[in-house]
């Protein structure tokens, strides 16, 4: 029976030649920062890691996780900055994509995100099964379907009350690592402010890159 090599003696020789190298200065808790806002990206759009599911649209005066509206599609998506050379190559940017429609514009950000890709869904399909939405999506989005995306820094933190909101928006609204030489980019951290005196709370909420628009290169 061969050797177990997940398990290893610490006295084992081969380990005194196995070298092991790191950046004594680097901070394994630090992420990189998003990739600047002030320019657009190459995408590969993929499955995320909770895939599709199927959920109820909540309609007003419906009770507390009991939705009563029509099922939709909720995608869990990956985008993979494709931008050789630079710090942000293979960066991941994470999404979510529903089929609900928008009464403004008869169509859905899922709808909206495939159509950007090259592979437009048809105008009436079933939500699931044969010939459906989800079949076609997920053909889509494990097929490494390319598209360009633009976004913007956003940092966003909770209130005592649960609630959202945007602390900073746009990556020049953030502190520049360097006033003098701005080349040097931006800090994505934001100071959040007391809403009663616009003074700092001593917390801070870190950006994100929240893309605002997928479409088609050229």
């Amino acid at each position: 029976m061969p050797d177990d090599e997940r398990n290893i003696d610490i006295n084992d020789p081969r380990l005194q030649k196995e070298m092991v190298e790191a950046n004594p200065d680097a901070d394994f808790f630090e992420l990189p920062p998003p990739p600047p806002d002030d320019q657009d990206y190459l995408v590969k759009v993929v499955l995320g890691e909770k895939g599709i599911v199927s959920n109820k649209q909540k309609r007003k005066g419906d009770a507390e996780g009991k939705p009563t509206g029509p099922y939709f599609l909720n995608v869990a998506l990956e985008c993979h900055i494709l931008d050789p050379g630079q710090t942000w190559d293979n960066a991941k940017l994470f999404e979510n994509a529903t089929s609900i429609i928008m009464q403004s514009s008869g169509t859905s950000y899922l709808h909206a995100i495939l159509r950007a890709l090259g592979y437009p869904a048809v105008g009436k399909m079933p939500l699931a099964g044969p010939g459906s939405l989800a079949e076609h999506a997920l053909s889509v989005f494990t097929s490494d379907a390319t598209c360009m995306v633009s976004g913007k820094w956003e940092a966003r933190a909770q209130t005592a009350t649960g609630e959202w909101i945007t602390v900073r928006k746009g990556m020049k609204n953030f502190p520049p690592i360097d006033p003098k030489d701005l080349a040097q980019g931006y800090s994505p951290y934001a100071d959040i402010m007391d809403p009663i005196t616009r003074r700092p709370t001593g917390e801070q909420a870190r950006a994100q890159f929240r893309i605002s628009k997928f479409y088609q290169p050229g």
